[in-house]
């Protein structure tokens, strides 16, 4: 319950901070001006240490386990309750063919909590921003008859998710209901192995079969102002017209995951040995029996290192039209010094009811994992920004496109040798080319991705370490100096805790 309220607490403090000063959670970015923002890729720590992606990862018996935001259907590995938050500060510099500027901006990265309700689900919440506009740039240009103006655009506020994500294995009772059927005696009675063989094959893949959703709702608000300005003619008055946009909905994400084991290998030691043979009997596991000098030994004659597991992960959304609330207010002024002294309203309407499209998204990757000693993850997801709207009008937007590697190293397990040697290490790379097509620019962005796990001295009931402090360092670029762009150089730390527990278990006692 305390960390229910926790969770509220943060909650009321981000929409507050939102609310009372919209500064604090905006992006300085030029090009959060197009579409509804720049979008934040903020994951679990996990994630945003791996180059944001993570659609093919799964946790597994060991902890410390995580979060996964990016597949949704990755909830049916948690089995331990993990809850999580983290800060980001990012530094950003501005820079085209002859000015440079830095900016920083601190903001909340994430406050989640997963547990496992039963051994086939999986559930979890959370709150992450969504999306960020923060930009204030302008455009001189000459009107024939009227002389030199202004354009000035101005944007500020930010949009933020918050989620219910659910996981489920539909067929994880599959295996255990086919040892106890009728159709598994009948073939065991008639000794047909192969059948049972196959059979058992398919329901064990059926098992290891995971299905998700994701429910999120979008709230925050979008300021967009326009100033037309007339700097020499004192004749004429200057316009402002100003957008507030109100986002108000939910939409859905569905994720699906498979995942199997390679097979253990044979000991080569066992296996060449000119004297020894190895007989292999299979119906459910693995059963081999190594002879040699009329004597049996299956102590070794597997290497004793569990096989490494694999899982593939797919997500998707189909396109969702979201309910936003629109005012517009337009004025005329005139500039005296830095106030603006209005002198008419030409338009006021508020909450003027529209929608805003968000277009279908589409992601594959796949994790490879050995035991808690190294992972390696890789995605590719695409979302159709071509069809995103505002009300009857398209924004002019192209498919982005995504693509993330990332590796995990933990040389050894928690609480055994040296202390630096439990530490997880992540390396991660991004490649995204965005939405924004500009001057006959397509405007990409590349990073790469730097993040170290450390175990913390917390213990709770499941006996060792189970908190991990982590901080991620993020450096890349976006767009370009040429045709008149801008280039943005950014670094990101992000620093997060992460905790597992067992709730909800009774001890026993002999």
């Amino acid at each position: 319950m305390k960390f229910v309220l926790i969770g509220g607490c943060c909650l009321n403090l981000f929409s507050d901070l939102h609310a009372q000063n919209p500064a604090v959670l905006q992006t300085v970015s030029p090009y959060s001006r197009f579409g509804i923002g720049e979008f934040q890729m903020n994951g679990a720590m996990i994630n945003s240490g791996m180059g944001g992606g993570g659609i093919g990862i799964r946790n597994d018996s060991l902890i410390p386990q995580y979060f996964n935001f990016s597949n949704p259907s990755s909830l049916t590995s948690n089995s331990f309750v993990s809850y999580e938050i983290s800060l980001l500060s990012n530094t950003v510099q501005l820079s085209n063919t002859t000015q440079k500027g830095t900016f920083n901006r601190t903001t909340l990265g994430n406050f989640s909590l997963a547990f496992p309700v039963t051994k086939w689900w999986g559930a979890g919440f959370g709150l992450v921003p969504y999306s960020s506009v923060g930009y204030n740039v302008s455009t001189p240009d000459t009107v024939a008859g009227v002389g030199p103006v202004t354009y000035k655009y101005e944007g500020s506020g930010g949009v933020n998710e918050v989620f219910l994500s659910n996981g489920f294995r539909p067929f994880a009772g599959a295996p255990r209901h086919y040892l106890l059927s009728t159709k598994y005696e009948n073939l065991r009675a008639a000794g047909d192995t192969s059948r049972i063989k196959k059979q058992t094959r398919c329901r064990n893949n059926l098992a290891n079969i995971s299905i998700g959703v994701q429910t999120s709702y979008l709230f925050g608000t979008l300021n967009n102002v326009r100033r037309d300005v007339f700097p020499t003619d004192s004749l004429l008055f200057n316009t402002k017209i100003t957008k507030r946009t109100v986002f108000h909905d939910a939409y859905l994400n569905y994720g699906i995951q498979y995942s199997f084991r390679f097979r253990k290998s044979l000991n080569p030691l066992y296996v060449n040995m000119a004297d020894s043979s190895v007989t292999s009997r299979k119906f459910f596991h693995n059963q081999f029996t190594y002879l040699q000098n009329h004597k049996s030994d299956t102590a070794k004659i597997f290497i004793h290192y569990p096989g490494i597991r694999v899982s593939f992960g797919m997500v998707f959304s189909l396109p969702t039209q979201i309910s936003v609330a629109n005012d517009w207010l337009g004025q005329t002024y005139k500039q005296i010094g830095t106030i603006e002294q209005f002198r008419d309203t030409v338009l006021n309407k508020s909450e003027i009811p529209s929608q805003v499209t968000i277009p279908a998204m589409y992601g594959l990757g796949f994790a490879l994992k050995k035991d808690y000693k190294w992972m390696f993850q890789a995605d590719y997801m695409t979302q159709m920004w071509s069809q995103a709207s505002a009300g009857n009008v398209n924004y002019g937007l192209k498919n982005s496109q995504r693509i993330t590697a990332g590796f995990q190293l933990q040389p050894k397990q928690n609480g055994r040798g040296k202390y630096m040697s439990a530490v997880q290490y992540r390396l991660g790379v991004r490649y995204y080319q965005t939405s924004l097509e500009l001057h006959n620019t397509r405007l990409t962005e590349n990073s790469v991705n730097f993040g170290m796990s450390f175990p913390v001295p917390y213990r709770t009931k499941l006996s060792e370490p189970v908190s991990r402090a982590t901080v991620n360092f993020e450096y890349g670029f976006r767009g370009t100096t040429q045709q008149d762009l801008i280039r943005e150089d950014f670094f990101r730390v992000t620093v997060g805790f992460t905790i597992n527990d067992r709730w909800f278990s009774h001890y026993k006692y002999d």
